[in-house]
């Protein structure tokens, strides 16, 4: 009887470790829907105009969009540069790109200086976080100009 309490004292010291080692390895989990509101069209447009934002997902930075007056914007890309118009959408903000036919809808959340976005508002999905860059965007050899 003395091996098999042991054996379980063993057994459960060894679980209580690991799960501390997994808890403490994980992220955190996201904070609820309902306490984390998608940015309002004039929060969203109050913090983008005028900026030029680095875009990331988990692999790291793959674009950068100039945010203008008159919700214009200028996504640049190492394959393109496209200029277009935002506008909502229900709770999302919606790119219109020239020459793509179906726009790209977000919702974004504020992160204190920078932004966390799901495309068409799916958190279960992989978001892209946007960051302030220095960098304006111009369209400038794809073009032409």
């Amino acid at each position: 009887m003395r091996t098999q309490s042991s054996s379980a004292r063993l057994l459960l010291a060894l679980l209580v470790i690991s799960g501390q080692a997994v808890a403490q390895s994980s992220d955190p989990p996201p904070p609820p829907v309902s306490a984390d509101p998608p940015l309002s069209t004039e929060a969203f447009e109050a913090f983008v105009e005028g900026r030029t934002m680095d875009t990331h997902d988990q692999t790291g930075r793959y674009g950068v969009e100039t945010f203008l007056p008159g919700r214009r914007a200028i996504w640049r890309d190492a394959e393109q540069c496209l200029e277009g118009h935002w506008r909502p959408q229900g709770a999302m903000i919606c790119f219109d790109y020239q020459g793509i036919d179906t726009p790209y809808c977000w919702t974004y959340h504020n992160r204190g200086d920078w932004l966390m976005a799901w495309l068409d508002g799916d958190r279960t999905s992989a978001p892209i976080m946007l960051y302030p860059a220095d960098e304006v965007v111009t369209c400038e050899g794809y073009f032409g100009v």
